[in-house]
């Protein structure tokens, strides 16, 4: 008999290997997650948000690099629902900011079941790609965050090519950041699926049950 924090940790685990890492919507995911630096937690109530965080924070800066905080009971149907917990998660992160005076070691993002689906360009297809089957706070490293959307700084930094394969020494030429270069891959994925298989896919994890 599973639990029903059990039962969401079983639901997020399908969106994860299946959807996020199997069609490598973050090629770091899988990494993350077998590398043991991703942090899991399911939470009851809006309540527990700011310590779990404050928790999160406290912990060894090599220890995690995304954290995903659960929320099972929050509302999952609407887009007035996934606009409201859009609200929540930016007011989180407006005193993360404020506690840390502009610079928190961690960002914080709103997954949620049903944000829009909207795949006119690469910015805004990132919404279906957010659709956990609960909503979901994720939280990154800012210094993860900071790596991968590059750096617009002019200066040089040193590539060891030995180590990239062809795709990704023909990207080092673009003058896409690595950030925007995953969202195109993604919308790209997305198309060639189709919206309506993607959605059915997603579905299938809030209805999942171990």
């Amino acid at each position: 008999m599973t639990t029903p924090d059990e039962e969401a940790l079983a639901r997020n685990d399908r969106y994860l290997r299946e959807f996020v890492e199997g069609l490598r919507m973050c090629p770091y995911a899988r990494v993350c997650r077998e590398g043991g630096k991703l942090l899991r937690r399911v939470l009851r109530s809006r309540e527990q948000a700011l310590p779990a965080i404050a928790g999160l924070e406290a912990l060894p800066k090599e220890s995690v690099e995304v954290a995903l905080f659960i929320f099972p009971g929050e509302p999952a149907t609407g887009e007035a629902s996934a606009r409201a917990f859009q609200s929540f998660c930016a007011g989180v992160r407006d005193q993360m900011f404020a506690r840390h005076r502009g610079e928190p070691p961690f960002y914080a993002v709103a997954f949620h079941p049903a944000l829009p689906r909207d795949l006119s360009d690469a910015n805004r297809a990132v919404q279906l790609v957010r659709r956990s089957p609960d909503p979901t706070l994720q939280l990154v490293r800012a210094s993860v965050l900071r790596s991968v959307r590059g750096h617009d700084d002019g200066g040089s930094r040193y590539v060891d090519t030995s180590k990239l394969t062809l795709e990704q020494a023909m990207a080092l030429v673009s003058p896409l950041t690595l950030a925007e270069r995953i969202a195109q891959a993604n919308l790209n994925t997305l198309q060639r699926m189709g919206p309506d298989e993607v959605e059915a896919l997603l579905a299938s994890f809030r209805r999942h049950h171990p």
